[in-house]
């Protein structure tokens, strides 16, 4: 389909970035990417969007390290329509991966063999952990509304703090993996949704804007290796004077 090579070429050109980024410099997050191909303004508080999924994905975009990012990307079209009324049962599905899967793992990587009891970020560590099991464990757990994005801002919270944290690369990776999984997890909740329907014209748009910015960033590459070229050239007449 032309559109599924048009959003190819697009995920190849866009950058996602921290923050909302600036759609003029082919800068993104996963949000406003969403926001931008859904046909609203720029923004990382997309109408289309679940906000369950809006508070797990913008403290993912925000805190994994940039080449992972990237892998972002396809869960753009996937995010838009999600605002379904099915956030209850989102919120259901991470509360289940919490109790059977997150806590068990920080618990091994972090307390376990208790070498992190003089950590320096252990009160940070203390204050994320202690937040997501108050909400988790609470005698009225999260089902909808603001309750179950605070939920999901809190898991991907420590989830991302552990992939920055984890005492080895592995279990860093696994903590950031984790975070996109559970992302993917929570897209696949809800009925199935029709193909999104692009905007074509603004796809171009985006497109023209991302092809000019590589023209204009080909150009000051090439300036600049001139200009370094020429002041060699100089530096070694000078001195032969």
């Amino acid at each position: 389909m032309v559109v599924d090579e048009r959003l190819e070429r697009l995920y190849e050109k866009v950058d996602l970035v921290k923050g909302a980024g600036d759609p003029s410099r082919g800068k993104l997050c996963v949000m406003s990417f969403v926001a931008f191909l859904a046909g609203e303004s720029h923004s990382d508080q997309p109408r289309t969007a679940s906000p369950l999924i809006r508070s797990l994905a913008i403290r993912i975009n925000d805190a994994i390290p940039r080449a992972m990012r990237q892998e972002l990307k396809p869960f753009v079209p996937r995010i838009i329509g999600t605002n379904d009324g099915y956030d209850a049962e989102r919120a259901a599905m991470l509360r289940a991966a919490v109790d059977l899967e997150i806590l068990p793992r920080v618990c091994r990587d972090f307390l376990a063999t208790g070498a992190s009891r003089r950590w320096r970020r252990m009160a940070e560590f203390r204050k994320l952990s202690g937040r997501l099991f108050d909400i988790t464990h609470a005698s009225e757990p999260p089902l909808d509304g603001e309750p179950a994005c605070k939920l999901a801002e809190a898991i991907a919270s420590l989830l991302c703090f552990c992939g920055a944290e984890a005492p080895d690369l592995a279990a860093r990776r696994w903590y950031w993996e984790k975070a996109i999984e559970i992302l993917d997890r929570a897209c696949d909740i809800g009925e199935e949704r029709p193909p999104v329907a692009f905007n074509a014209a603004r796809m171009e748009r985006l497109e023209q804007i991302l092809v000019h910015r590589s023209a204009v960033e080909r150009g000051k590459a090439i300036t600049g290796r001139t200009t370094s070229y020429l002041r060699a050239v100089l530096s070694r007449a000078a001195n032969a004077l």
